[in-house]
């Protein structure tokens, strides 16, 4: 009970709270359409962010194998004179001379906390001006060091390329993929991706892809996080066991790789382990509101009413929509 309680104070005094109309707005000067047409003059739209002076960077898959791309902003259209390309993490910076837009400030992706209110602005839809989508973080997956981004902040097709914000209006990645299905999950790469090709990158003249991004490699190569998503999706309860065994193999401090080896020990009725587990996680992060939400289910699978009353008070400040589902 008193770990119950201790958590409810800390989330508590973690409130965030959403971001200004100022700070939405200030945002809008440097997203930018992307226009893309290929070898069969079939014309696409994609999204792209300044990040700095005569630098626009976007999804490589927005502008892969294009035979030309422009951007566009306040009715006018831009040509780059090249680009940067980093294939596997699916970040292009296109690169202009005489591209006059004040770029973004970058942010951090390291200082990001569950639950942490966010908003993302592109031309998803391929809407005459950005449009924006308020969510929170929902989890953060470490991929070659840094952090891929699940969000609640929804995007369309066409906002590829669009940016994702914190409060203070700082860029802290790009909206990069879904997930299928009618309640999808939204990732996007992180800036410090942005960073390093910035510093880095070789400037190239064609938009030849010579990889598939990481979210496009065969199932066997992709992320652990895209795997568990797969599995926990087709209620393949074994399969994910396996899955995030290996995933604590590799990466024995992930606290997602955890959560997902609770889950699947929920699933198959080991509850032991699994309340064990799911302690373990919310030790390491208490805003982790799906193992609060499973800590919730054990609570009432053992009909202990004083901890289903004080994990009910950690959802409730937590996310509120899973405090209904479990209702």
């Amino acid at each position: 009970m008193y770990r119950l309680v201790f958590l409810f104070i800390f989330v508590s005094s973690s409130v965030f709270a959403f971001p200004s109309d100022d700070v939405t707005f200030a945002v809008n000067h440097a997203i930018v359409k992307v226009h893309v047409a290929n070898n069969t003059g079939n014309h696409g739209v994609g999204s792209g962010i300044v990040v700095a002076d005569n630098q626009v960077a976007t999804n490589c898959h927005v502008v892969a194998n294009a035979q030309g791309v422009q951007v566009s902003k306040f009715g006018v259209a831009f040509s780059p004179s090249s680009m940067k390309a980093d294939w596997r993490h699916d970040l292009c910076i296109l690169q202009f001379q005489y591209l006059d837009i004040k770029p973004v400030s970058l942010g951090d992706t390291q200082k990001l906390n569950y639950q942490q209110s966010v908003f993302s602005k592109s031309f998803g839809g391929n809407a005459l001006k950005p449009i924006i989508s308020f969510g929170n973080i929902k989890a953060l997956y470490t991929l070659d060091h840094e952090k891929i981004i699940q969000s609640s902040a929804g995007f369309a097709m066409g906002a590829s390329g669009g940016g994702l914000f914190d409060d203070e209006g700082r860029l802290l990645g790009l909206t990069t993929f879904k997930s299928p299905g009618r309640h999808a999950y939204y990732y996007s790469i992180p800036v410090e991706w942005i960073k390093t090709l910035l510093n880095k990158g070789k400037d190239i003249q064609l938009t030849a892809q010579t990889e598939a991004p990481f979210w496009d490699a065969p199932f066997e190569k992709r992320p652990f996080f895209m795997q568990t998503y797969d599995a926990t999706r087709e209620e393949s309860w074994g399969r994910l066991k396996n899955i995030a065994v290996l995933w604590l193999n590799i990466e024995p401090e992930s606290e997602e790789a955890l959560f997902y080896d609770a889950l699947a020990s929920f699933e198959l009725k080991d509850y032991v382990l699994a309340k064990k587990e799911l302690n373990e996680v919310v030790k390491k992060n208490p805003r982790h509101a799906q193992a609060q939400l499973y800590l919730l289910k054990l609570a009432k699978l053992n009909y202990d009413k004083n901890e289903v009353s004080a994990i009910e008070i950690v959802l409730s400040q937590l996310d509120e929509s899973l405090l209904k589902e479990s209702q």
